[in-house]
């Protein structure tokens, strides 16, 4: 893990005109300039096991005939098409390793990016920097400190304070119990977050300023419970195919189904001739589906479907599927 202003570095995403191409074995390796520098990527070959696949049964008649020449030349059209060369522009996504004492990326993922009028391009050089803002150049604070923090200034939290508090506490209990599915008056139940919601808060008169202590009730508990879980929904992090406290709610992550829902909506709409956008897909989501999920569920779940190499952005939140 490499570090960039505190922030820890896990894997890498790039994309830039490739200027270098050495080709071994078993690995391409593509010098990539990203606007920012130089740097080698490793990209490992996909082998095609056509040898195995020609010999078995050799095709007899004029129809197998006329079919197998047809499969040959949509497989040199396809490997004419992806080949990458120098000039071309490539995105790719890996880990950073340190290799002759000179740093590379190991690409996990790498695929050529056909951008004729520097659309993709362009959607990138403004996005970076606006990331750079956000995240990359704010001081890294790790979570386990916030909460740390927070836990120490319990006596004086106030009612916003508990609720993100609380928030927190069942994020890392659905976690830990490995939650797939729940009701919120199950989560009233566990004796430890029940006694973190019950817990006083500080009230602030605007008058004098002066802080007064409150003890809280039943309905200002399952209140808190409530808007706790708001927040985990506002995240992404859970949803509900049906709205209301009393049904049950999902925990994103565990939902299986939900996943391969969305993969085989992705599937299906970037085989259309307009690109699969986001907002695209959260339609076809909704409209399939019928459940009211929200924007960062569907990020959570993008994400999650990227880490499985099942979908790749392709930037500016386009997305296709393998």
């Amino acid at each position: 893990i490499y570090l960039y202003n505190g922030h820890p570095i896990r894997r890498v995403d790039i994309l830039g005109t490739v200027i270098s191409v050495r080709e071994r074995d078993a690995f391409y390796s593509y010098g990539v300039d990203d606007a920012t520098g130089v740097i080698n990527c490793t990209c490992w070959k996909k082998w095609n096991n056509t040898e195995s696949s020609s010999d078995p049964a050799a095709p007899s008649t004029a129809r197998e005939l006329s079919m197998a020449s047809q499969l040959k030349k949509l497989q040199e059209t396809i490997e004419q098409k992806t080949k990458i060369e120098i000039g071309d522009v490539i995105c790719v996504r890996g880990y950073v390793r340190v290799f002759r004492e000179e740093r590379e990326i190991c690409a996990s993922m790498y695929y050529k990016v056909d951008d004729p009028v520097w659309n993709i391009q362009i959607a990138r050089m403004l996005e970076l920097p606006a990331l750079y803002r956000r995240v990359y150049d704010q001081p890294f604070r790790n979570p386990a400190l916030k909460e740390e923090e927070a836990l120490k200034n319990t006596d004086t939290l106030d009612l916003t304070g508990l609720t993100s508090l609380l928030s927190e506490k069942i994020k890392e209990f659905l976690q830990e119990k490995k939650v797939q599915t729940f009701y919120q008056q199950e989560l009233e139940m566990v004796e430890s977050l029940q006694s973190l919601a019950s817990r006083p808060v500080v009230h602030s008169t605007r008058v004098d300023q002066v802080e007064s202590k409150s003890s809280t009730t039943s309905n200002t508990v399952h209140s808190v419970f409530k808007n706790a879980i708001q927040l985990l929904q506002e995240k992404g992090l859970l949803f509900q195919k049906d709205g209301g406290c009393d049904k049950p709610y999902y925990v994103t992550s565990k939902d299986k189904d939900l996943h391969q829902k969305i993969y085989q909506i992705i599937k299906e709409e970037c085989q259309k001739p307009n690109r699969c956008h986001l907002m695209h897909i959260l339609s076809c989501v909704r409209l399939n589906l019928r459940w009211d999920l929200n924007k960062a569920v569907l990020q959570q779940v993008l994400e999650f479907l990227e880490d499985q190499s099942d979908i790749v952005s392709t930037g500016a939140h386009y997305y296709i599927a393998f």
